[in-house]
């Protein structure tokens, strides 16, 4: 019980189970599995300050994948450790390098971006060993050429201890392993939401699937769009660059295993390779076009079709795609189904929805993955008798900055709206409030974006999910890999338990 005494927090609890957690984090690189709304940052800072408190110069640095979400943990380690405003900063690309190197001489703890700390070590603006802790939030973002990974491998030289969270490592194994060796991890915690230190802390989330069918007017499109990626496919099998032409079949974990093939040609310089790269490129285009048809609808279809044309910077694939015949066809029906008031039954289903929520006084976020998708479901939400929407989404491209964003947030939290509706940039490094309701507008096939979009209900009090579904297309498939891999990151991470877990106690530390 000392050690676990020897914790420094001001005005917060620590559930148990958050104790047993951070004694293992305080002796060991510890990889934190917890599901979201279960205090996985509490957890690290009941590390943090017991290493700041042991000296005087000790210092944290706490990286984030955004800019908001750095300044969200730096109002909690000011709040929950007790410190001056002043011993805290929040370094991003904003601060001058120069600013910057002033700021790491003077603070006790650092809440960054990984591009920027990765920037000024290359620079020597900052050395890791100024550190004791480095805590690594969304942790699954450590795999391949993002800055956690090579953040983490230097920091290991320097013997630091280390944290990292996550609600959703992974369902692949070797992932979950590749995040452990970048981090220098030698232990994982996890606890899911049926744990008995946990459960009696989870909020009940009840999870509907709401299918719907697609209409008469979608075949001669589909169709359409069909016949188009199938004789691409055709070519593709028929040059040896992918094992079936079934359209059916088809997704983009074949069309990327054959690109591989394609480039394996490129490389030994065979010439067939390079109507086969157009090709990929045209096949890569249908179908992402006939995903559009089948998950968010006509409107969205017509956008990218149009797209196609608009294109500033087109490769000869989008060039030759955009000036087929049948692609302007496509656009000619979509434009008379839209006039005929055709589009995904999704939308109607979702007004009702909404609609429904809102009458109750609960509030709403709605997940779309496509930005015309969202501004759509805002224009639809728009027009229902108490509903209040507002749009959150990326900055690429003509999309909103990270000030907008903020604004945003602020003002749903501060209930000037009772509907959000997002596009990616919403599962993940923004601080979006607990809300009683998330839809999402389609199914998502990761598994860790899908653990995301859940989380944003249910960490307050019991909230709900609606997940809607066009039955028989992709976005069903969809929906069923999500939950196998949900399945699947379940098992594997069984296996990097530690066979004493259940055996472990406040009392043991």
């Amino acid at each position: 019980m000392a050690f676990v005494d020897g914790f420094s927090i001001n005005g917060v609890e620590p559930r148990d189970y958050q104790l047993i957690i951070a004694a293992a984090a305080y002796a060991k690189n510890t990889l934190v599995v917890l599901p979201t709304g279960m205090g996985k940052t509490l957890i690290a800072l009941l590390v943090a300050g017991k290493i700041l408190s042991a000296d005087a110069s000790n210092k944290v640095l706490f990286l984030t994948p955004t800019k908001p979400l750095a300044v969200q943990q730096a109002k909690s380690a000011v709040e929950v450790l007790g410190l001056d405003k002043r011993e805290v900063a929040v370094l991003t690309g904003e601060v001058s390098p120069e600013k910057r190197a002033k700021q790491y001489k003077n603070l006790r703890v650092a809440v960054a971006t990984p591009q920027t700390i990765l920037s000024d070590f290359l620079s020597r603006r900052v050395a890791l060993c100024d550190f004791k802790l480095i805590i690594f939030d969304e942790a699954h973002r450590a795999v391949g050429d993002y800055a956690y990974s090579f953040i983490g491998r230097q920091a290991a030289k320097s013997n630091l201890r280390i944290i990292g969270l996550t609600a959703s490592p992974s369902s692949d194994r070797e992932k979950i392993q590749e995040i452990c060796d970048n981090l220098s991890i030698d232990h994982v915690e996890i606890r899911s939401e049926r744990d008995d230190d946990v459960a009696q802390y989870v909020n009940k989330l009840d999870v509907d699937w709401r299918f719907v069918e697609l209409p008469d007017d979608f075949r001669d499109l589909k169709a359409l769009l069909s016949e188009m990626l199938s004789e691409t496919l055709r070519v593709l099998r028929d040059a040896g660059f992918l094992e079936s032409a079934d359209v059916g079949k088809a997704n983009a974990s074949t069309l990327l295993q054959a690109r591989a093939k394609i480039l394996s040609a490129l490389n030994a310089r065979d010439v067939n390779a390079y109507k086969a790269m157009s090709l990929h490129a045209r096949a890569m285009n249908l179908l992402h076009a006939q995903s559009l048809l089948e998950s968010q609808g006509v409107s969205t279809l017509k956008s990218f079709l149009d797209s196609l044309a608009t294109r500033k910077a087109k490769s000869k694939a989008v060039k030759a795609l955009s000036e087929d015949f049948r692609i302007r066809k496509l656009r000619i029906k979509c434009d008379s189904a839209l006039a005929s008031g055709v589009d995904h039954p999704k939308f109607a289903l979702l007004r009702d929805i909404v609609s429904d929520a809102t009458e109750r006084g609960q509030s709403v976020i709605v997940f779309a993955h496509y930005r015309d998708s969202v501004e759509k479901i805002k224009s639809e939400l728009s027009e229902l008798k108490g509903v209040s929407p507002c749009v959150l989404v990326g900055r690429s491209g003509n999309g909103m900055t990270q000030k907008q964003q903020a604004a945003v947030i602020e003002a749903f939290r501060n209930k000037e709206h009772n509907v959000l509706v997002a596009s990616s940039v919403g599962e993940e490094g923004l601080d979006i409030p607990s809300v009683d309701l998330v839809v999402f507008f389609e199914a998502v096939p990761s598994e860790i974006r899908s653990i995301q979009r859940r989380g944003r209900t249910g960490r307050v009090r019991g909230g709900n999910i609606i997940i809607l579904i066009a039955k028989g297309t992709r976005d069903e498939a969809f929906f069923w890999i999500s939950r196998r891999k949900e399945r699947e990151m379940k098992d594997v991470l069984k296996s990097f338990q530690p066979n004493d877990r259940r055996q472990r106690s406040i009392g043991d530390y």
